[in-house]
């Protein structure tokens, strides 16, 4: 049933009103049509449909040209104008904090039982949206999602079940008291002196068969016994076995950056000699800005026949002092971060390879004055990598006329650029060049958490 104009304009002072909202009108002579701008478009959306549900102006949700997200669209009975189309636009996007992410990471989770416990599947993002079961579920632990995580959501569960369907599935965990992510976290802290869960196994979530006693009881009865008496490649070995059984699960998740979500496995198994070597990159290209303009980073990039991984090596703190973390990307994989390198296991690498690099940024200058009494020890840095590294500069007398530059107006800038140089010292100081090589290959099973050192996961990208 079509509506009149005079309706519809009553209903649009009502939108007008709404509060946070910009609105643009880009109608014609033949239809009317509205952009609507919130930070929450999808709470938006619900405002917008409550009042015209309220005036009982009919109204579908129907995704147009110009936004993947769904537009409101009414029939007009107008002399000339037959329809109108308001559609939903975000906002300023707000930095993603850990608070959020955990959201995000409890929703996937949500969802991921939705799928495989109660055998839920949606054909579109808007299917899924449309299920208040599902939307009711998510917005419980993510009162605040947005549209293009619902798009994430979507994209990730067509990829879990046509990976995990046809397994039995009973706890779906994320954290909290009992879970076995607190369980699992106390284990590596405590009986292996690992700082972070996330160093040895990045598992954001577990899909589990059984209770979570029947696996903890497992690996109870394989770390039992004092600190040091038990070994990593033990635990290791037990989770890939109940990983290959479909017992449990530890899921990495990334956001979707394609058109679908990608699966991929990493440990497993163990790695062969064979499967090492797909991880020695012959061809490495590093990157040091050096120039008058220098950027905060450092990139290297480790390549086996076009394929392999991209490092950026900056600051922890781009507006400050702090340490530097290795973060590596497939080269090939869209945006997803493959992950970041522990600094003290990055230290314990060179300490292998018989190079001391000191992390500490306190170690270095942080003002002009504390440079120019080094000078020459930074400067015999520069002269022994310029001819491996790409610097953009030529000479140690550009390098330290930039440098000092560089501390009077972005002093944390220039103290990050001498501990990235230091590392890239120490790094292209070992030999043989095979040796080196090792490293960066150890270095990349660092971040990406690959090897027999490290608990498997896959990883929804």
């Amino acid at each position: 049933m079509a509506t009149s104009l005079g309706d519809f304009a009553l209903a649009l002072d009502e939108i007008e009103k709404i509060s946070g909202i910009q609105i643009k009108d880009e109608s014609t002579s033949r239809s009317k049509k509205y952009k609507l701008t919130a930070d929450d478009r999808m709470e938006l959306a619900s405002k917008v449909n409550e009042i015209l549900d309220a005036k009982k102006i009919k109204y579908s949700s129907k995704v147009v040209s110009g936004s993947s997200f769904p537009s409101t669209i009414m029939a007009i009975n107008g002399q000339k104008i037959k329809q109108a189309v308001i559609q939903f636009k975000p906002g300023k996007k707000k930095a993603a904090n850990a608070i959020t992410t955990a959201m995000q990471e409890k929703a996937s989770t949500f969802v991921f039982k939705r799928v495989l416990k109660d055998n839920v599947t949606w054909p579109s993002v808007q299917a899924m949206m449309e299920d208040k079961t599902t939307m009711d579920g998510i917005k419980n632990v993510y009162p605040s999602v947005e549209y293009e995580w619902m798009e994430v959501f979507w994209k990730q569960h067509v990829t879990m079940f046509k990976e995990f369907s046809k397994s039995q599935w009973h706890i779906f965990d994320h954290s909290g008291s009992g879970s076995f992510m607190d369980y699992i976290t106390d284990v590596i802290v405590q009986k292996f002196g690992i700082s972070k869960k996330d160093n040895w196994d990045p598992a954001d979530m577990w899909l589990i068969r059984g209770s979570i006693k029947s696996i903890t009881d497992v690996i109870d009865a394989t770390v039992d016994g004092p600190r040091g008496s038990q070994t990593i490649e033990e635990l290791n070995t037990v989770m890939r076995s109940m990983y290959q059984q479909r017992k449990l699960v530890g899921v990495s998740l990334k956001k979707v950056s394609g058109k679908q979500a990608k699966w991929e496995e990493f440990n497993v198994k163990e790695l062969t000699l064979s499967e090492m070597d797909d991880y020695n990159f012959p061809d490495i290209e590093t990157k040091i800005s050096l120039t008058e303009d220098m950027t905060q980073d450092s990139v290297v990039k480790l390549t086996k026949k076009g394929k392999g991984y991209k490092f950026q090596i900056k600051g922890n703190n781009s507006t400050g002092f702090s340490n530097l973390k290795w973060e590596a990307t497939q080269i090939g994989a869209g945006a997803a971060r493959g992950g970041k390198a522990q600094v003290d296991m990055v230290v314990a690498l060179l300490n292998d390879a018989g190079k001391r690099f000191d992390k500490a940024n306190g170690s270095y200058p942080k003002t002009r004055e504390e440079y120019v009494q080094r000078k020459r020890e930074f400067e015999s840095m520069f002269d022994r990598i310029r001819t491996k590294v790409d610097t953009g500069i030529s000479n140690k007398d550009e390098f330290s006329k930039n440098i000092e530059g560089t501390f009077l107006d972005r002093p944390h800038v220039a103290n990050s650029k001498l501990i990235q140089l230091a590392f890239l010292d120490a790094v292209y100081s070992i030999s043989p060049k095979k040796k080196q090589e090792e490293v960066w290959t150890d270095i990349v099973f660092l971040a990406i958490k690959k090897g027999n050192k490290f608990g498997p996961f896959g990883k929804l990208y």
